[in-house]
């Protein structure tokens, strides 16, 4: 049975219109009607606009002449039992496949971004340069003056027994087969500020007076120093680096536009990824630390003896999701009732 469809008519490049009429037939053939233009095909013919919701979809004939319907209901269902619907268009209307699409993909993506990103910035930073690295660990050490950090003032006698003791440490490391990308060395800073210990790019290990001080015990400043070695060992201000820049690039791609809105997601979306990685590392490195402990001392329990020290100067205890290392209350249960899962290497 024919359908007829009023609408009106536009030549090519002309937007003066024109009263005409589809009949559309029970087989699919069109048959236009008009004052200026006549026009008949099967409907595979046309070029038809895209289906927007309820929006009348125009027909443009092979002579370029457009046609828009009054009637959108009847023309678009006339379209819909006549037209061949693409693949991707019948993909797209599958609510099933959809959900499962999103499935998938909430799936994959949190498997890239809790192993794939981590895995690839590693692999990527231990082919870096080692140059690159101790560039880096030269403009992190004058960065470190810049902020005010100043030559140590421990007596020159016990700096030089804390070198020995640094020493020491590296060469047990050495023996147990333990080996490092960049040599490990150690550099003493006076600041006006907390203990504080950390590892630069080029292998530097930093420690504050004031950290050597509070980690009054040796095995206390064995566990402090093996802390900052395992960032050491397993390259992890590199791997920070190139994590970060590859969150930066993922979420930019998948923000898109350099409106302010988006550089404010990207940022969030870096920085968050960013503190979680941190936290990985130093959970990482606490690993290192306490299993050394443990194959050393039988105990790791001097380096959450120090923590607890730490965990009493500071001031303000900072929700961990805002930190850049995991909870100090956890680290500490977790290092003292620390046991290794594999058999211990052998010295």
């Amino acid at each position: 049975m024919n359908q007829i469809v009023k609408g009106h008519l536009m030549a090519p490049q002309n937007s003066t219109k024109h009263a005409a009429e589809l009949t559309l037939s029970s087989n699919g053939f069109i048959i236009l009607k008009s004052e200026p233009h006549q026009y008949q095909c099967q409907l595979d013919a046309v070029t038809l606009s895209d289906a927007l919701g309820s929006i009348p979809r125009n027909i443009t004939f092979a002579s370029g002449w457009v046609f828009i319907s009054s009637d959108a209901n009847k023309l678009n269902s006339w379209i819909n039992r006549h037209s061949k619907t693409p693949l991707l268009v019948k993909l797209e209307r599958n609510l099933l496949l959809i959900c499962l699409a999103t499935v998938i993909t909430a799936f994959t993506g949190y498997g890239l971004y809790v192993y794939g990103v981590p895995k690839a910035a590693k692999l990527i930073a231990n082919q870096l340069p080692v140059e690159l690295s101790r560039k880096l660990g030269e403009q992190g050490l004058t960065m470190l003056d810049e902020m005010g950090f100043e030559a140590s003032k421990l007596e020159k006698k016990q700096q030089h027994q804390l070198n020995l003791r640094f020493n020491a440490v590296i060469d047990k490391l050495t023996n147990q087969g333990i080996t490092f990308k960049h040599p490990p060395k150690m550099e003493l800073k006076y600041a006006d500020a907390d203990a504080n210990a950390f590892a630069l790019a080029d292998g530097t290990v930093i420690l504050t007076d004031a950290m050597v001080k509070l980690a009054s015990e040796e095995h206390q400043l064995e566990g402090v120093i093996l802390h900052e070695l395992g960032h050491v060992q397993s390259n992890h201000v590199m791997t920070n680096l190139v994590q970060t820049a590859i969150l930066s690039i993922t979420a930019a791609m998948v923000i898109g536009d350099s409106s302010g809105i988006s550089d404010t997601l990207t940022s969030v979306a870096v920085l968050g990824g960013g503190l979680t990685y941190s936290r990985m590392h130093e959970s990482e490195a606490d690993e290192f630390a306490a299993q050394q402990l443990y194959l050393w001392h039988q105990s790791a329990k001097p380096l959450a003896d120090l923590f607890d020290k730490l965990s009493a100067q500071q001031l303000i205890d900072m929700p961990s999701w805002m930190s850049t290392h995991p909870a100090l209350g956890d680290r500490i249960e977790h290092i003292r009732n620390y046991k290794p899962t594999l058999p211990p290497i052998s010295q």
